[in-house]
């Protein structure tokens, strides 16, 4: 259309475009193919599934071609419900999730992952890492790392590092994956006891009927007493006898530790507080105000810069964390 300037006019009618396509969803009409899953026939139409998919291109498309079998029987490890929301979001560009029920969400990705269907796939873990929770995590985590969802793994280490000693010691700990529980255990954030994550992966161990090395590359058995490794490492039968005493060598200082100590990591939060059993060992301050939690610059710890003063400001926190910001204020015209 063009306007009496000579312009063109651009008309948009992309509201019933999708109306019409999205009728299509499950009709028979115009229906050239019949998609058999777990003995379910769901009608379908070619072009719609090869414009939308790879997948489903090179299915219904081999080589350029298209196939001349009116019915086919999917192969793909999926339900007939998942398939079917999956090709409602090819036909509507839309699908819904329960936050009540995980499962189905979880079918969907391995679905879409199959069906490569990237955006679908990225869509349905975004809005996962919204539901994570003590009694989930696990589940989630090992879907993460099945298909390599990145963004959706790190959400659950950091909830997991949030969580670390509430999740070893819930039941679901022992449904990990061998993957999903070295990559979690392993990192220096994932903030527990070392005793604890000891005995929780040997109860993983004993339920998998797994025990080689495991053990050995999840905990840091330099970081437990030696009178640890000696009573509960050893008698498990776990860890071979020449990582027991490289770790006891490392104990008592006769070998340099291998591994850094763990470190709880709290993003935005302020951890020299009493909450946190955070003190002030050195330095003139109102210790109440100071470890209130709160972020004000008035409130701080001060100390003379003097010859005869080598103390300084000296907090002690509770447990080892992973520091990223320290704020510091010095007087105006001070040279130091």
């Amino acid at each position: 259309m063009v306007n009496p300037e000579g312009n063109s006019i651009t008309i948009h009618d992309t509201t019933k475009l999708v109306k019409d396509i999205s009728s299509l969803f499950l009709s028979e009409t115009f229906s050239d193919v019949v998609l058999i899953v777990d003995n379910e026939r769901i009608f379908a139409h070619k072009v719609i599934l090869a414009a939308r998919s790879s997948y489903f291109e090179g299915l219904l498309y081999d080589g350029g071609n298209e196939i001349e079998q009116s019915e086919l029987t999917i192969s793909l490890d999926t339900s007939p419900d998942a398939f079917r929301s999956v090709l409602k979001f090819l036909y509507t560009g839309s699908i819904t999730i329960s936050p009540s029920d995980l499962d189905p969400s979880l079918d969907l990705i391995s679905l879409a992952h199959q069906c490569s269907l990237t955006d679908l796939e990225y869509a349905v873990g975004n809005k996962i890492k919204s539901l994570l929770s003590l009694k989930n995590i696990c589940s989630i985590l090992n879907t993460a790392n099945l298909y390599d969802l990145v963004e959706l793994r790190d959400a659950c280490h950091s909830f997991a590092d949030e969580h670390a000693s509430d999740i070893i010691d819930n039941d679901c700990f022992e449904s990990l994956s061998q993957k999903s529980l070295i990559k979690m255990v392993e990192r220096d954030t994932f903030f527990a006891p070392e005793l604890e994550i000891f005995k929780n992966v040997a109860r993983w161990c004993q339920k998998n009927n797994y025990v080689a090395g495991l053990v050995v590359n999840c905990v840091r058995l330099s970081w437990l007493s030696v009178v640890e490794i000696v009573s509960i490492v050893w008698p498990s039968k776990l860890v071979d006898c020449e990582d027991l005493l490289q770790a006891i060598a490392e104990v008592v200082d006769v070998k340099p530790r291998e591994y850094n100590c763990r470190a709880k990591l709290l993003s935005g939060v302020n951890f020299a507080t009493s909450e946190h059993k955070a003190a002030v060992i050195t330095g003139r301050t109102n210790i109440t105000e100071l470890l209130a939690g709160n972020r004000n610059i008035g409130l701080h710890a001060d100390h003379d810069i003097n010859p005869n003063e080598k103390n300084g400001i000296t907090i002690k926190f509770g447990h080892a964390f992973v520091i990223n910001h320290i704020n510091m204020m010095l007087w105006d015209g001070d040279v130091r």
